[in-house]
């Protein structure tokens, strides 16, 4: 084996376990917010035995977009196989992933450097950027939170993808045949895109490659010109699709209706949610990474407040020095145009949340990748050791920085504490130390932590845009130490339900109230019922989740009319999935629910889903009336 390759082997080895060393204090931490829908309290993922239905059902569990995100929550899957619900296996499948993602970078980012010079610099400054992006602090949130394997096992793909095409483009501007590369990309994009839609970023990347590194050349002149043509064709064909298909249904207010926020003081706001992403990864101070930003503020004006125009500006002279710098800085160009690339669907017209830290997982390395050329460009008169010193002493702040926000992951009593503490008007981080002191009171009204817990889950429900999960939790908390739940915690989770935007935490809280319910929580069935049929009159929720209300309103109030409206709306729910439909029916008929299951027939029929005839077993045309 040759020298160099020993040295990049090491360095990648270095890497690696710096990485697997600075988030290991954090795989014993808990689950948190989106992973409890996503995984915990949704059965498709939740794989008991090996089989290929079971497989197919998991590919099946993340209900938004057109086809899912299945090879990750085939992932999630396995990892309930093995490990059930212990979230540290979870935790543990998510760093692997990082370990891959680092390995990749490590490789890009020395492909890159070696396009630029012939230097011998090139693999010691790439393993340095690789380790900045792998122990960043920015990180933890993306690494430690289960649900962001889906972000993460995405960019596995786009990574590799990325590769190829370098690989691909190189050859050509050697006048070697490098399609065979080139065509790999196609596959990896499409395994990127079934973790996460984020993969369809891919050409936005590689188009930033092109304006840069690559300039577009080729040994065939004929060649180069097929580029800028197939780039120059493929960037009119998308902005004419969307000002034609995506951006009109985006335009009608009933999109933003779940959101607190306009489609303009979306927009207004991220440019000053951009600015704030690389302060976090310029100075990724503790207190600047809160996790939750339900409290961000919403700019309603170019003015208001002024740092949404301060912002666009700063923007604006970010994209201008990206095509300014393309030929005399290209690495420069490169990291600006990747940064603004990633943010291409989150800070766009689509109604997601405002702000996550996890949308940052490859911008940062545009940012590195930027900084490094800055850095590298900087003469130094007595020479590099300053410019050594000043590097390493970056890397072990950051890695140190990490280590303690891991740790802190880690116990999930000082997460909810310090998440609480740095944002004490976030509803969400408020509910989370609830429910901490809640475990910690071991279900004993004796304990101090129950006087915490129910005063915390007071202060939280009453926090600006709290949604109803305060109130969830103070029933279910009441429940389970046999105390009648107050009428008035009812009434504040109906009237949330009835006038909030409706998003996931609020199908979480009903959702919830029903899972324990089943797990022997004694609650009143018919306030329960009240809260779903709120929710259903205003909002469309997962056919299980449909056919689960169904089966309360069988089992606990025996109602057959609620009953048969449920799973009424579980088959219209998918109207095109003949197999749910059928599987419903005879789940139905083996629990002897005979008249909801010639409902369920009846409705598949009038669907196209199921032949005419007579069905064994199930009587006629049901009845009207409860039992």
């Amino acid at each position: 084996m040759h020298a160099a390759s020993r040295k990049t082997l090491l360095l990648a080895f270095v890497l690696l376990s710096a990485a697997a060393l600075v988030y290991w204090p954090g795989l014993s931490g808990r689950f948190l917010f989106d992973d409890f829908p996503n995984i915990v309290s949704n059965p498709l993922v939740h794989l008991e035995a090996w089989s290929w239905s079971g497989l197919a059902s998991a590919a099946q569990a993340y209900e938004h977009g057109a086809y899912g995100r299945p090879l990750a929550t085939i992932s999630f899957a396995l990892n309930y196989l093995i490990g059930g619900s212990d979230p540290f296996g979870y935790k543990v499948g998510g760093l692997i992933v990082h370990l891959i993602n680092s390995a990749l970078v490590f490789l890009l980012v020395r492909k890159l450097f070696r396009l630029v010079s012939t230097e011998a610099w090139t693999t010691a400054t790439a393993f340095t950027v690789a380790l900045l992006w792998a122990v960043h602090p920015l990180q933890v949130s993306s690494v430690l939170y289960v649900v962001q394997r889906m972000e993460t096992l995405s960019l596995t793909f786009v990574l590799a993808a990325l590769l190829a095409y370098l690989q691909g483009r190189c050859a050509q501007m050697k006048g070697e045949a490098g399609w065979p590369w080139l065509l790999c990309c196609i596959p990896l994009v499409v395994l990127g895109l079934l973790s996460k839609e984020t993969a369809i970023l891919f050409p936005a990347f590689a188009l930033s490659l092109e304006l840069t590194v690559l300039d577009f050349k080729a040994q065939s002149g004929r060649t180069s010109r097929s580029w800028k043509w197939a780039y120059g064709c493929g960037v009119a064909l998308a902005v004419v699709l969307f000002a034609t298909v995506i951006l009109p249904p985006y335009l009608e207010p009933s999109m933003f209706e779940f959101r607190g926020f306009t489609l303009s003081e979306r927009l207004l706001t991220q440019l000053r949610v951009l600015p704030l992403y690389l302060g976090q990864m310029l100075l990724p101070l503790s207190g600047s990474l809160t996790f939750y930003y339900d409290t961000f503020p919403i700019s309603h004006g170019w003015l208001d407040p002024v740092t949404t125009l301060l912002g666009g500006l700063l923007l604006l002279a970010l994209l201008g020095a990206a095509f300014a710098l393309r030929r005399r800085a290209p690495l420069v160009s490169l990291g600006i145009f990747w940064f603004f690339s990633c943010h291409l669907l989150t800070s766009n017209v689509f109604p997601l949340e405002m702000v996550f830290e996890h949308r940052n997982y490859f911008a940062l390395l545009g940012v590195l990748l930027a900084l490094a050329d800055l850095v590298r460009r900087i003469p130094m008169r007595d020479g590099p050791r300053l410019k050594y010193a000043a590097v390493a002493a970056i890397v072990l702040t950051m890695a140190g920085l990490t280590l303690l926000r891991s740790a802190t992951w880690g116990n999930s009593l000082h997460l909810a504490m310090d998440l609480s503490a740095k944002n004490p008007m976030s509803a969400r981080a408020s509910n989370d130390l609830a429910e901490q002191y809640m475990l910690m009171a071991g279900g004993s009204s004796n304990s101090p932590f129950y006087s915490m817990a129910v005063q915390e889950f007071e202060r939280g429900s009453r926090l600006p845009n709290a949604s109803p999960l305060p109130e969830q939790g103070l029933i279910l908390f009441a429940a389970s130490l046999g105390k009648p739940a107050q009428q008035d915690w009812w009434d504040r989770l109906y009237h949330k339900l009835r006038t909030r935007p409706l998003g996931p935490q609020e199908e979480s809280a009903v959702a919830g109230l029903l899972k324990h319910r089943y797990q022997g929580i004694d609650l009143d069935d018919r306030k329960l019922a009240q809260a779903y049929i709120i929710l259903t009159d205003r909002t469309k929720v997962p056919n299980y989740v449909y056919a689960q209300f169904g089966d309360h309103a069988i089992k606990y109030l025996h109602d057959d009319a609620l009953a048969d409206r449920m799973f009424l709306a579980a088959i219209n729910r998918n109207p095109q999935d003949a197999d749910y439909a059928m599987q419903t029916f005879a789940t139905l008929v083996a629990d002897g629910h005979k008249r909801q299951a010639q409902v369920v027939m009846e409705r598949a029929r009038a669907l196209g889903l199921a032949p005419e005839g007579k069905v064994a077993g199930v009587p006629g045309p049901a009845a009207s009336g409860s039992r």
